[in-house]
């Protein structure tokens, strides 16, 4: 049987944790596309290597690819090259990692403005990335693993949305699981989750259990009876951030590299297969879906109305920095979220049209590393008066 081709697209730690877990299992033709060729050729070559340990002789090549605005052309030569079956995007212009580098008060302060500001750096690669797609592989399924809950709703707008992301809510059914398990005194495997969350929501319960304002809705299963009524949600997120705290930053790829792992593998089963996803068919935040026989579905809990789903995450999306995706894609920024970018960074616009993303992120990555030379320089106490609101995402 013909192996699909799996194209992934940023030769970061995302990919390279991705790879190490699916190239041992050998059900891919793989491809890894990076702006720098030599890096990803030797982040090819390792996990090629690795593989081999094990007598596995995985197939990776390795692409130059920059998601530029000038190399959109360039790049729909190179995907027609490889006639990928699945991309998968890893590529941003500045990870969210970034700011967990920062003293750990520049790091608080910053941290208030939430993830919704920093959307250019996630939106342009991925605009530039669908636009090289519709010209040459305009049926090859895409996941996007860059900040999917708001950029597949942008691109949604334009006509050019991912077909689904990874990692966000995804990465919180875990936890929620043991969590319900360890309450009810059962294994794991024998409970089931439904989760409909926005990436606020799913960043926030894992360090601080259940949010203020919590924007949400979870249904539970214990060996097939629904049970939903047995603990309160607060018990629940409580335990999760309690009783199964875990690493956080580069470490905590692991559940996205997992998330990511479960739709890859799954998107041409024969059977559909029960997963949770953020931004499927460009819907805003996270659902519980399926994924096989090429496609995802939606696979909301009965009685939860797909358009009640949509306006739970876009509340939970207005935490999170983004206060309206229009129409034409034009997105609006919260007055709170973005006052910290303009106070710490002097960044700040109320919107943002998807044709402008690349200048806007490439003017707010100057002014970051502006802020981080100079926090650097000449340290943060002095520089930095702003007392944190929340509880810290990256902590």
């Amino acid at each position: 049987m013909q192996r699909k081709k799996l194209l992934i697209i940023g030769g970061g730690n995302l990919c390279l944790q991705i790879l190490q877990t699916l190239a041992p299992r050998n059900q891919f033709e793989f491809h890894v596309a990076s702006r720098n060729l030599e890096q990803a050729t030797k982040l090819c070559n390792l996990v090629r290597l690795g593989a081999m340990q094990g007598d596995i002789p995985a197939r990776i090549q390795a692409w130059e690819m920059n998601l530029s605005e000038s190399d959109i052309e360039r790049n729909a030569h190179t995907l027609t090259r490889i006639r990928p079956d699945v991309i998968l995007n890893c590529a941003s212009l500045q990870s969210w990692r970034r700011i967990t580098e920062l003293p750990k008060a520049a790091f608080d302060a910053l941290d208030q403005a939430q993830l919704g500001p920093w959307l250019p750096m996630h939106l342009a690669p991925a605009y530039a990335l669908m636009r090289a797609v519709k010209q040459s592989c305009p049926k090859a399924l895409v996941v996007n693993a860059a900040f999917p809950d708001a950029v597949n709703a942008v691109l949604f707008k334009v006509g050019m949305a991912p077909d689904v992301g990874v990692g966000n809510v995804a990465n919180l059914i875990p936890a929620t699981r043991c969590a319900i398990a360890r309450l009810a005194g059962c294994d794991p495997l024998r409970v089931r989750v439904k989760l409909i969350g926005q990436h606020f929501f799913s960043h926030y319960v894992p360090r601080s259990g259940l949010p203020p304002k919590a924007h949400f809705n979870l249904t539970y299963w214990i060996d097939g009876r629904e049970r939903s009524e047995d603990f309160s949600a607060e018990t629940i997120f409580t335990s999760v951030a309690r009783d199964f705290a875990r690493l956080g930053g580069v470490d905590g790829q692991y559940l996205t590299a997992m998330s990511a792992v479960r739709v890859l593998e799954n998107l041409y089963a024969e059977n559909e297969v029960e997963a949770h996803a953020p931004g499927p068919h460009g819907l805003p935040g996270g659902y519980p879906v399926k994924v096989g026989g090429g496609r995802v579905l939606l696979g909301l809990p009965y009685g939860v109305r797909r358009e009640d789903a949509i306006q739970l995450n876009e509340a939970g999306q207005r935490q999170d920095g983004i206060e309206t995706i229009m129409a034409d894609g034009t997105v609006t920024f919260g007055r709170q979220q973005m006052s910290v970018m303009e106070e710490l960074l002097g960044f700040f616009t109320p919107e943002l049209k998807v044709q402008d993303a690349a200048s806007v992120a490439d003017e707010l990555g100057r002014k970051y590393q502006a802020f981080a030379a100079h926090i650097r320089q000449q340290g943060v106490s002095q520089h930095v008066a702003r007392q944190p609101v929340f509880t810290p995402r990256f902590a």
